[in-house]
């Protein structure tokens, strides 16, 4: 008959069992801390459109959990070379990308000043992405047709007017280069041009 021999600290097999427990315990350990960790990231105080410059005016930091996405977004105003922009529509509350921290030179936005009717769609704010509509006069009482003008452009601020509300808004934004010279156009002949959000857009650069 065999018999069971109780095992001893020199049985290899139970050297090997404690050095995995060891090892399984280490390791995680080395995860959980490394989930935990937070890391100082810039994050906007309010919407940055694509050209204003970065600076403490308007970027703030803060700590966050970010993992191996960390080397993805600005951690420091000194990682920011002088009078660098955002090459993109950052919203207020959002971390800043290394990705869009850019020079003026590479913005190919331009900014036009549209008249809009006294109230404007909650979704027409600062940084947001909106379209520009045209509606031409229509041939004699006929209504107008209206057309996409431009497809993508950012708001850059908008103008509330009088206190009182007795005189029309204005709404600052940046259209692509390509589509300026049509906007100009419409602006002159003092056509309709309507600004119109898009819910859930944000995300344009230069």
């Amino acid at each position: 008959m065999m018999r069971l021999r109780r095992p001893t600290w020199k049985d290899p097999r139970l050297i090997v069992g404690v050095v995995l427990v060891l090892l399984s315990i280490l390791l995680g350990a080395l995860l959980i801390s490394r989930l935990s960790a937070t890391t100082p990231v810039l994050v906007a105080r309010t919407a940055i459109p694509p050209g204003e410059v970065l600076s403490a005016e308007n970027l703030s930091t803060v700590e966050v959990r970010l993992g191996e996405q960390a080397g993805a977004y600005v951690s420091s105003l000194d990682d920011i070379p002088e009078g660098a922009v955002s090459t993109g529509a950052v919203q207020a509350g959002e971390i800043l990308p290394s990705a869009l921290v850019g020079q003026p030179a590479e913005i190919t936005l331009r900014p036009v000043v549209v008249p809009v009717d006294a109230t404007v769609a909650e979704s027409v704010a600062p940084g947001a992405t909106v379209e520009l509509w045209h509606t031409a006069p229509g041939a004699e009482d006929a209504p107008g047709e209206a057309t996409l003008l431009v497809e993508q452009a950012v708001v850059r601020s908008v103008d509330e007017g009088s206190a009182l509300g007795m005189q029309s808004k204005a709404v600052e934004v940046l259209v692509p280069r390509e589509d300026l010279a049509a906007v100009l156009e419409v602006l002159a002949r003092d056509e309709r041009l309507d600004v119109i959000g898009i819910p859930g857009a944000y995300e344009v650069t230069a």
